[in-house]
């Protein structure tokens, strides 16, 4: 009873520890739509709930406050997002794209950096002999100027996880997605309580500036408590034995090990009988290549010969996608699998609990 309950546990755990990536990037496109979604639909019922602004039927041409220089238009912004569009497509792609990608946001920065030159070189002439006595510590009267935010550091935060998830994989990536989404969650935040100030200031005829940024420390906080976390769970330190999947040295004394026969070959006398015999010793399977019939169902003798130390077998096909999982039970113990019929083909079985225990599985 003890040993089933224990056993439930561990295929509990093991969903979490290695969960089935290929389903959950899948669904991600469909998560990511459905919060788009969601974030316009609060965002234009909020707006629709605003009051009008009485700024009368014609619109007011936009004219900067005398000694404040206000830059025209600029096409940076929209060769900047191209360039990122194509840098993204090459991480996927690959090849020629990326390279392309590359180059068009490095020279979209440069153009950019060259506008902003030469705005600064057509300010600072002539500003340099008007320019008053006292400094103030604020922006001119009727000038409003949006506080200091952190929230550009948290995003460039963000996009580093996501990039390093991109790279890595598995939870990394997670926790990139979640990083960038508070940020981008909270930088829309800012912009409503900025847009109610504006709305305000149409009935008020003044704008009052929000309060002095505080330093979001339990926010960094969970976040790096979140990549620190995925970064243990990525270098799979929670699985017995050696983490990078090597096997262990066997005991002083102990007998050397000794597999069973490999491609579904006849078991041994000690073993039951069945279809494929298949061993699990020092956190390694043996064989690592095996054969057994397509078309029908057949059967595993799974030998567990790591004594206290839980083992499976599952079988994913060539898209990597879970076919059969055996049931986790703990060493020494040997247990038969009815896997039910598959099509012919080459497979890949690994232990649910130590995901570095693989092997090449073929049926024909």
């Amino acid at each position: 009873m003890l040993e089933r309950i224990w056993t439930n546990i561990l295929e509990l755990m093991a969903q979490f520890v290695t969960p089935d990536w290929g389903v959950i990037i899948g669904v991600l496109p469909v998560i990511f739509a459905v919060l788009v979604v969601a974030v316009l639909i609060a965002v234009f019922r909020r707006l629709m709930r605003q009051p009008q602004p009485r700024r009368g039927m014609q619109r007011i041409p936009t004219k900067a406050p005398g000694g404040v220089h206000m830059p025209g238009p600029s096409f940076s912004p929209a060769f900047a997002a191209t360039g990122t569009f194509l840098l993204l497509l090459g991480l996927v792609f690959g090849g020629v794209t990326l390279i392309l990608g590359a180059i068009a946001l490095v020279v979209t920065l440069l153009y950019w950096l060259a506008e902003g030159l030469r705005i600064y070189d057509h300010d600072i002439g002539p500003a340099a002999e008007t320019l008053p006595a006292v400094i103030h510590d604020g922006p001119p009267p009727g000038v409003h100027m949006p506080g200091p935010s952190w929230r550009p550091f948290l995003g460039a935060f963000g996009v580093f996880l996501l990039f390093l998830g991109l790279v890595f994989e598995g939870w990394l990536l997670a926790v990139g997605v979640i990083a960038l989404i508070a940020t981008l969650v909270g930088w829309l935040t800012d912009a409503l309580q900025e847009y109610r100030r504006m709305v305000e200031a149409d009935t008020t005829g003044h704008i009052e500036n929000g309060p002095p940024p505080r330093t979001p420390s339990r926010l960094l906080a969970v976040l790096t408590i979140m990549a620190v976390g995925a970064a243990v769970l990525q270098s799979s330190v929670f699985a017995t034995g050696e983490a990078n999947g090597g096997s262990a040295p066997p005991p002083s004394g102990a007998p050397a090990p000794s597999g069973p026969p490999a491609s579904g070959g006849p078991p041994p006398a000690s073993a039951p009988a069945a279809d494929v015999s298949l061993q699990a010793k020092n956190l390694a399977f043996t064989p690592k290549a095996w054969t057994g019939p397509a078309g029908k169902p057949f059967t595993i003798a799974f030998a567990n010969d790591d004594p206290g130390t839980p083992h499976n077998v599952e079988l994913r096909d060539s898209s990597d996608k879970m076919v059969f999982r055996g049931d986790v039970f703990s060493g020494v113990k040997t247990q038969v699998y009815d896997v039910p019929a598959q099509p012919a083909g080459a497979y890949k079985f690994m232990c649910t609990v130590h995901p570095t225990m693989t092997g090449t599985a073929t049926l024909q």
